[in-house]
């Protein structure tokens, strides 16, 4: 199993990486892409914000159930 730290970082890297690409081609930006580009990445923020907190809850549980054990 992946190193949950290690995971945790990489979707933050990912996550950074979709924010960034927003910021310099989204709708505010001096020539935004297309509407179906800027969707697509607003699409995986939303994915992979979501993977990381389900991935952090799991987690948090797993962590928990160790220690209770």
């Amino acid at each position: 199993m992946t190193d949950p730290a290690e995971m945790i970082q990489w979707l933050d890297r990912r996550i950074a990486s979709a924010m960034t690409w927003l910021e310099d081609h989204g709708h505010g930006s001096k020539k935004p892409r297309p509407e179906g580009e800027i969707a697509t990445k607003e699409y995986d923020v939303d994915r992979f914000e979501e993977i990381k907190a389900a991935y952090l809850k799991a987690l948090e549980r797993r962590n928990q159930e160790g220690a209770a054990a």
